[in-house]
């Protein structure tokens, strides 16, 4: 009897396959086929299209299956070569997992002399190349400004020359679009070209190929396509970002992209944002469909042990490099906090709201325990506590997209709290910026620049008009990455005007649209937070923007921090000392920290602990904070 051949040839830009039914097959035997693809009902009578993963994870008991009913299959190119990377991807797993091979200091300059590229690594960045270049696919999970992107150039440098791969897609946020194109200038005496995908077409000279998150998952065929044109290395940066896999619209495009790389390399220094089991997608991209073979099972429980950290990062110790805070040797941070007593006005203010969120003491426990609800109270009291005019004119019209949202705060119109509102903007202003004020103009006075921090979009603009003196540049998610309009700010133009415009000594940001990717320790060594939220991860990462690899070893820097007396700042920053403190224990252990930081899919809580609301109810009903 004549066999029965099935066509299976990939479709929809390579994250699908299709399986075509032969002229001739019995239906039952075509449900049999059907069943092993774990089909649905909305697949055609003459073709089933499974997403890519699906089929590479049954692909061998697929075809054993074939075999048993008698029938055959033809594969298309694109189909056999995914095949093929498959069974090679499982080898180098396996040897990855077993050999500890690494290249020494040597060995990466021998490879790298004749190459373009010239940077001199320092002695961890070359144990970090070392290592990757001798596993197939890595991951660099070194602490922010350990200098990734500088060891990822060397890693995909050395396989360029090595033949192995011929371009490279770097899939990250936005904002660290200007690192990649600065590091490729620093690194290579003769920089590749370093091209940005905006949904258009993509330049022939393109090289290295810049795109964020949404847009890949926006124009995912062309950009598979364009991975599909020669070998390529596909890299995430910031990778946590992707954290939700193939439940989320990110993670699913880089998943199916990692079907056609060549090669793949993930960084991020924050790999498990809130349970090791974040990082299933980080390694189904690096390893397809093997993460539940490599992770230990203790750590994809919904509640896993409290040594679950440690077990996973014993499982994939050979798959990654680390590099720890105290290994980059940075000088010290001077850290002050500025109590700022609050004008009459401004008190009577803060204590009425206190005083009209101090009912939700009544509340049950387990109501308390809210956070979305708390969210909302704690960005209130932090209006209040800084700047009282905010509540008044509500931010939802001004909401930053990339910020946090909430809705005007609904006051009484007869009430003594709308009546004081109405009348603060006229007779007061919040001392909070008298005090940032002094601290700008004795900066400037000595040319140093100054970041300053704010939550609140509102206080930005605000700023932005009351400081025009020192011709501030500002970012926030309302500002947009890049403009093709002439005087248009971007935060591409106004990060180059502040480092380069002597005038320019002020740069105005928002967490939520500046806290990664970003350097600016060469320009800029003093910060100054006008306001925070609990959220310990935004603050450490805003650190990072001026305290990073490079500094000079007596370079000072300097943050301060501005705290409304006795309002909820006091315990914001009670909190976030804590969390700091055990966040930065994490940071500086060899193992992998599982810290709580947002992607862009899912910002991230204002509030995130139940110890956070214990404080803030600490706070509503008048007592001191420890």
């Amino acid at each position: 009897m004549t066999k029965r051949v099935l066509g299976i040839e990939g479709c929809q830009g390579g994250s699908h396959v299709r399986v075509v039914r032969p002229e001739g097959m019995e239906d039952a035997l075509w449900m049999a086929v059907r069943a092993e693809l774990n089909a649905d009902g909305r697949d055609s009578a003459r073709e089933v299209v499974v997403p890519v993963e699906r089929f590479m994870a049954r692909l061998e008991p697929f075809v054993t299956r074939c075999k048993g009913l008698g029938l055959d299959a033809t594969l298309d190119d694109q189909v056999r070569s995914m095949a093929r990377e498959a069974t090679e991807t499982r080898a180098e797993l396996r040897d990855a997992l077993t050999a500890h091979a690494t290249l020494g200091r040597d060995e990466i300059g021998a490879v790298l002399r004749p190459s373009r590229y010239s940077r001199e690594l320092r002695d961890f960045q070359v144990a970090d190349s070392g290592r990757l270049l001798a596993i197939s696919h890595g991951a660099n999970f070194s602490v922010p400004g350990a200098g990734k992107t500088a060891v990822a150039l060397a890693v995909y440098e050395a396989e360029r020359i090595g033949g192995r791969v011929a371009q490279m897609l770097v899939v990250g946020p936005l904002s660290a679009f200007g690192s990649w194109v600065d590091e490729c200038d620093e690194c290579f005496v003769e920089p590749p070209p370093v091209r940005r995908y905006q949904g258009d077409g993509i330049p022939d000279d393109a090289e290295i190929l810049l795109v964020n998150y949404q847009r890949l998952a926006a124009s995912f065929d062309a950009l598979a396509a364009w991975v599909a044109t020669r070998p390529t290395l596909v890299l995430l940066d910031e990778a946590h970002r992707m954290k939700r896999g193939w439940t989320g619209e990110w993670g699913s495009a880089c998943l199916s992209l990692a079907y056609i790389a060549e090669r793949r390399d993930v960084l991020t220094g924050t790999p498990a944002p809130q349970s090791p089991r974040d990082f299933v997608a980080l390694l189904d991209f690096l390893w397809p469909n093997s993460a539940a073979r490599i992770l230990p099972p203790e750590a994809l429980v919904a509640q896993p042990p409290r040594n679950a950290g440690a077990l996973v990062a014993d499982a994939i110790r050979p798959l990654f490099v680390r590099t720890k805070k105290s290994d980059l040797g940075l000088p010290p941070v001077t850290f002050s906090a500025l109590a700022v007593p609050m004008t009459e006005l401004h008190r009577d203010i803060y204590d009425a709201l206190r005083d009209l969120y101090a009912g939700t003491l009544s509340l049950p426990q387990r109501d308390r325990v809210d956070f979305a609800g708390m969210g909302r109270v704690v960005m209130y009291l932090l209006e209040a506590a800084t700047n009282p005019a905010l509540l008044a004119a509500g931010s939802e019209d001004d909401a930053d997209p990339e910020a946090f949202r909430h809705p005007p705060l609904q006051v009484p119109p007869e009430s003594a709290l709308a009546d004081v509102l109405r009348a603060y903007r006229s007779y007061d202003t919040p001392r909070k910026f008298i005090e940032l004020g002094g601290i700008l103009k004795r900066n400037a006075e000595l040319g140093r620049k100054t970041l300053v921090w704010s939550s609140f979009v509102r206080n930005l603009r605000t700023m932005d008009k009351m400081l025009a003196k020192y011709k501030p540049a500002v970012i926030h998610g309302g500002v947009p990455a890049y403009s093709s309009i002439a005087d248009e700010r971007s935060r591409d133009t106004e990060i180059k005007r502040f480092r380069g415009d002597p005038e320019c000594m002020v740069l105005l940001a928002n967490p939520a649209a500046m806290s990664e990717g970003i350097s600016l320790h060469k320009d800029c060594h003093d910060a100054v937070y006008l306001d925070r939220t609990f959220n310990a991860g935004h603050y450490l990462q805003s650190v990072d923007r001026i305290h990073r690899l490079g500094l000079a070893p007596d370079q000072e820097t300097r943050i301060t921090f501005l705290l409304s007396e006795g309002t909820v700042d006091e315990i914001v920053d009670a909190r976030v000392r804590v969390k700091a403190v055990r966040l930065g224990e994490m940071l500086d252990d060899p193992d992998l920290a599982s810290v709580a930081l947002p992607d862009d899919e899912d910002y991230g809580a204002v509030i995130d602990s139940v110890e956070d609301i214990a404080a803030l109810f600490a706070h509503l009903r008048g007592e001191t904070p420890v």
